[in-house]
């Protein structure tokens, strides 16, 4: 059952032309059997009743509405498709071809956060951007591209079609596309490699702006102390509260009654607000831990320091042991996540405080069954950062290694590192100390914003008297605070990708490529993700049935995918080695410059793998699954492009780490 998509962005009313028309199916994708031609429409896009010019328009199309083609017609010189709103059904009419992107896979990119590369630069022809990359003058070259922007003055014969926005764009307020037409492999001098993609831009209307014809310092200043007197900051503490973390509850206590009374006296002290969230473990065999996670304050009570120490006063450490050492560090996080109204803020800081480990996804007393990369994820997608202070108590010193590296991966931010730090023995005063440290640091961010001016990422020379790793968490944290601002700044100015243009870019940072610039997603409907969720449920249950006789699981999923798949007879007489062959997801990933890791198993891999290994791999499509329920069920993330989309048609370019 190959995904596509299979709903137009837009409707129009088919023109009666005397009789009941005949039901027709879109075009194939060349060497393709289930998905169909599909473009994507320009800014001043209309449907025309026949493929001429002079044939009148039936309606104006929105930029980015997607169509299937029906047919393809040389007229009077020009390319013209007949496009429709569904692979099958009736066209609606004709347009240029000139009007329209062709689609060959629904896979786009995202702009990552700006904060910490130089901004990605856009050509007009490959073999240029291939040479570049390889050559030994890449660094003057790409210098001399950047100061003639800086100064407005590219020449209109530059390689150089356009440059990256100075602000981040927020695909949830902003959406825009740039979808992969086409795709090549560069190498730079100093080992890294490199994905060169064409790309075209698409947003929902024209942008009026050209970023080539104003300065660089100009663009990121122009209204930057205006706008940036809206920033708000909101910091949430997630705090182990079981036996052992009682003397670090009351530290946190003082470190955060320490930044109110800062705040009392400042004129931005309205825009910092705390919340708290405290969590356990498992009740089942032990109710006496009584939640597993609980709220104590949000945001809107941490905007009084009365309020927010009044609710937070009943926060004590739990009077039994839970079982085991690990606890339930992600129920914690993701009730910061789910259940905190972040709306209004700018910065979202998530502050997770702990001596133990993690119940991972497949511990059977998880709460959530999510690992820390679903929910990285699903943070990340708010424009959450997370930052873990761990404990390193002796008590817990056999599992030290284990939680650090499960807080490593959770507090991840992309081109920045990871947001974590461990507190060596669980020293109380080195806890205070970065505790301090970094609830000063996130409220100095809306101080600077207040004087309109984005957080200094330029490092300061290191404290002699902290450690290496104090220093690089306080530098990461200037960077996400940046972040945050340059988000900010792209959602209140309203920053677009820049005009349309079909060009190529590379997916690292020119200068430095071991930063990207761009993120591979992938375009699907509610609908489609709710059919990814049905595929991987169907693997997870063949392979569950064959437990005892693993050489059966591909003989079950065989008849899976007949009884899923539109045309059964081709899967159940077809030789079945890969799970590509089943045709459940296989033609929607195939040629693409990314592998999926299910589609490349075959029958010989599973029957070579120990059961220990099938049983991770199933964990890990299991923890896809849930990942994928909180995706669908959070509705800040879908976007529905056309006034006439139903529900299932809503879109969300899903990252392509959190595919299977």
């Amino acid at each position: 059952m190959a995904l596509c998509l299979l709903a137009s962005l837009w409707i129009v009313a088919v023109p009666w032309r005397g009789a009941i028309a005949q039901e027709r199916t879109a075009l194939l994708m060349d060497g393709k059997s289930s998905l169909y031609q599909r473009v994507l429409t320009r800014p001043g896009a209309a449907i025309h009743v026949a493929p001429d010019g002079n044939a009148p328009a039936s309606a104006d199309v929105q930029p980015l509405s997607m169509f299937f083609v029906y047919d393809r017609r040389l007229a009077d010189g020009s390319d013209w498709i007949e496009v429709g709103p569904a692979s099958t059904g009736l066209p609606v009419g004709w347009m240029p071809a000139a009007m329209a992107i062709d689609w060959k896979q629904t896979l786009t990119v995202a702009f990552t956060n700006p904060v910490n590369r130089d901004r990605a630069l856009f050509f007009r022809d490959r073999d240029y951007l291939l040479d570049l990359i390889e050559s030994e003058m890449l660094v003057p070259t790409v210098d001399g591209y950047r100061d003639s922007v800086s100064r407005g003055a590219v020449p209109a014969d530059s390689p150089l079609v356009s440059i990256e926005p100075a602000t981040h764009i927020d695909l949830t307020e902003n959406f825009y596309l740039l979808p992969i037409l086409d795709y090549d492999y560069a190498y730079f001098e100093t080992g890294f490699s490199s994905l060169v993609l064409q790309v075209a831009a698409a947003t929902l209307h024209e942008p009026v702006d050209d970023p080539l014809k104003r300065g660089l310092a100009v663009e990121l200043v122009e209204s930057q102390g205006d706008l940036m007197q809206g920033y708000r900051a909101g910091v949430v503490f997630v705090v182990d509260t079981t036996t052992s973390m009682g003397p670090y509850i009351e530290r946190t206590r003082t470190a955060v009654r320490s930044i109110y009374r800062q705040l009392a006296g400042s004129p931005w002290g309205d825009r910092v607000s705390f919340g708290l969230v405290a969590y356990r473990d498992d009740l089942t065999t032990t109710p006496g831990l009584e939640y597993v996670s609980q709220v104590y304050a949000n945001l809107d009570d941490g905007r009084s320091e009365a309020t927010f120490f009044n609710q937070i006063a009943r926060v004590e450490p739990a009077s039994v042991s839970s079982r085991g050492f690990n606890e339930d560090a992600y129920a914690g996080v993701l009730a910061a996540i789910r259940d905190i109204d972040w709306t209004g803020y700018g910065g979202r800081f998530i502050v997770l405080i702990t001596d133990a480990g993690a119940r991972a996804a497949d511990d059977p007393f998880s709460a959530t069954r999510r690992g820390g990369g679903q929910v990285r994820l699903l943070a990340q997608e708010n424009g959450i950062a997370i930052f873990a202070l761990h404990l390193l108590t002796p008590e817990g010193r056999q599992n030290h290694e284990y939680a650090a590296g499960q807080y490593t991966a959770l507090s991840h931010w992309p081109n920045v590192g990871s947001l974590y730090y461990g507190v060596q023995a669980g020293a109380l005063d080195t806890f205070g100390d970065r505790v301090d440290g970094l609830a000063g640091a996130l409220v100095s961010q809306v101080a600077t914003a207040a004087e309109g001016r984005l957080t200094d990422v330029t490092p300061d020379p290191p404290d002699a008297g902290a450690d290496q790793a104090a220093n690089e968490l306080e530098a990461r944290t200037a960077m996400i605070g940046r972040a945050m601002q340059l988000a900010y700044l792209g959602r209140a100015a309203g920053t677009e990708v820049p005009r349309l243009f079909d060009s190529w870019v590379a997916d690292r940072d020119l200068i430095n490529p071991s930063l990207k610039t761009l993120e591979v997603r992938v375009l699907i409907t509610k609908n489609q993700l709710s059919d990814l969720q049905a595929t991987l449920l169907a693997i997870i249950e063949a392979a569950e049935q064959t437990r005892i006789a693993p050489r059966d699981f591909f003989r079950q999923l065989q008849s899976a995918a007949a009884a899923m798949s539109r045309r059964p007879e081709d899967i159940a007489s077809g030789d079945v080695r890969r799970l590509a062959d089943l045709g459940l997801v296989g033609e929607y990933l195939e040629d693409l410059p990314y592998q999926s890791r299910i589609m490349e198993l075959t029958e010989d891999d599973w029957l070579s793998w120990s059961f220990g290994q099938q049983r991770e791999f199933l964990d890990d499509l299991e923890a896809k699954l849930v990942l994928y329920e909180d995706l669908h069920d959070d509705t800040d993330l879908w976007i529905a492009l056309g006034v006439d989309r139903v529900r299932g048609d809503a879109v969300y370019p899903i990252p392509l780490d959190a595919l299977p």
